[in-house]
């Protein structure tokens, strides 16, 4: 039988209800050190009070590079307690959609000092200034090994108080401890938050992994299993979480594995759907 690869690490959170009330209660929300990969990510609570959804556009995210496969964020979320500041991007409708799925997070250490312009060290690659807090990659997942290595996060804005804009870019190296052989990609992007502000996408963006279906059905589905998309029969090879894969196995509009031809946005779309399953 196949199995889905998903991880679970040793660092996990308290639930993400926590986070909610943060925003509207001042309560703290929990974070918790730990070793190894990136972390685990709860969804969010139903029957929390929430106010009105901000004005659409207060908040900005957008993936600028991306070598792994990453899924496209529906919903942004800044909160703020008294242990810092959490930049959300993720895949929901609402704060208390109990289907919340995180794509990416910013954590900023409380008290951290940031310097506009300054570029700072993610991972433990070394280079200093290093980065007063962590970024994490989830992607849809409740937990995940991939690991923050390296690379730069740079602050164009930061203000910590409610109302607040938090602005800028990173360019960050993740390795991808799902994989044996322990890859590592590039995923870059630039955001802009309002602290203490939360709200859907709009427009909403299309799905990448949605949008890969058809291709997979007709170029993968005949001789592999995906997750929990499609639980083929035993002995099918599950390609769950193995997007990165066919950046050695595609290129685009040339023939490639199994003499398919795909173009670029085909394999990004399909990397992304493998990753997210």
């Amino acid at each position: 039988m196949k199995t889905n690869i998903t991880a679970i690490t040793c660092r996990q959170e308290m639930s993400f209800s926590y986070q909610v009330a943060a925003v509207f209660l001042s309560l703290a929300l929990i974070l918790m050190a730990g070793c190894g990969g990136g972390g685990g990510e709860g969804g969010a609570p139903a029957g929390v009070n929430v106010q009105p959804e901000p004005a659409a556009q207060v908040n900005s995210f957008a993936i600028t590079g991306d070598s792994y496969g990453v899924e496209n964020a529906t919903y942004l979320s800044s909160t703020k307690s008294t242990l810092g500041i959490v930049l959300r991007a993720a895949i929901a409708s609402s704060m208390t959609d109990p289907s919340f799925k995180t794509v990416s997070r910013i954590d900023v250490a409380s008290g951290a000092a940031i310097t506009p312009h300054v570029a700072y060290s993610l991972g433990s690659a070394g280079g200093a200034p290093a980065f007063p807090g962590n970024l994490y990659f989830f992607n849809g997942h409740q937990s995940t090994l991939l690991r923050t290595i390296g690379g730069s996060i740079t602050f164009s804005r930061y203000g910590n108080s409610t109302g607040d804009r938090i602005s800028g870019s990173y360019s960050a190296v993740v390795e991808d401890g799902n994989d044996p052989a322990r890859p590592s990609y590039i995923i870059a992007a630039s955001f802009d938050f309002v602290t203490d502000s939360y709200g859907a996408v709009t427009p909403a963006p299309a799905s990448m992994a949605l949008s890969a279906q058809p291709d997979y059905q007709a170029f993968c589905a005949s001789c592999h299993a995906l997750g929990s998309y499609d639980q083929t029969a035993a002995g099918a090879s599950d390609l769950a979480l193995k997007g990165g894969r066919l950046n050695g196995i595609f290129t685009p509009d040339q023939p490639g594995h199994q003499g398919i031809t795909l173009t670029a946005a085909e394999i990004s779309n399909l990397k992304v759907l493998l990753n997210s399953n």
